[in-house]
């Protein structure tokens, strides 16, 4: 029997040693200063389907912000192909943000950002068919439902074609 409790021992640790594919999400905010609100749009048809399009009159060159700290992983310009112009956060524990579509981004790869932190402006770059944000959440590079102030958003279910969200991202 003690050999059984050595094994136990050895598998808990090691266990306990995974990178964190288990990780607690970041409690993320939505990409936009506090209390804007923006149209969420989701579609049967969206590519990826668990990312998020989010959108308002006016919106471009509004500014994009971390939706929660971090630190750069990647800054692209893939012209007028893709995503456009788009921003990557490591948040650490597998789990990454990314934002696309930008006009502009004022972060470079390796920069430390805080929850809040401007990283960008609204716009309509890469395949995109007006200005909005593309947005997703993922962990170790899989795309996740995606969260706002620990509520997951609405997905679309024939009915509807976007969910307003108010942000809460650093209000006081």
């Amino acid at each position: 029997m003690p050999g059984f409790y050595v094994r136990l021992a050895v598998a808990l640790s090691a266990a306990l040693a995974l990178p964190s594919a288990f990780a607690a999400a970041p409690k993320f905010q939505m990409p936009f200063p506090c209390k804007q609100v923006w149209h969420g749009n989701t579609r049967e048809n969206h590519s990826p389907k668990l990312a998020v399009d989010l959108s308002r009159n006016n919106g471009a060159g509004d500014k994009v912000v971390a939706a929660a700290k971090g630190r750069v992983s990647k800054v692209r310009n893939m012209g007028n192909t893709s995503y456009g112009k788009y921003v990557v956060i490591d948040h650490g524990g597998g789990w990454s943000t990314l934002y696309a579509h930008l006009n502009s981004y004022s972060v470079k790869v390796g920069d430390n950002v805080a929850l809040g932190q401007g990283i960008g402006a609204v716009g309509n770059t890469g395949t995109s068919f007006g200005a909005h944000l593309h947005h997703e959440q993922l962990l170790n590079g899989a795309l996740q439902k995606i969260k706002f102030n620990g509520t997951q958003i609405h997905y679309f279910d024939g009915r509807d074609k976007y969910t307003d969200y108010k942000s809460a991202n650093s209000c006081p």
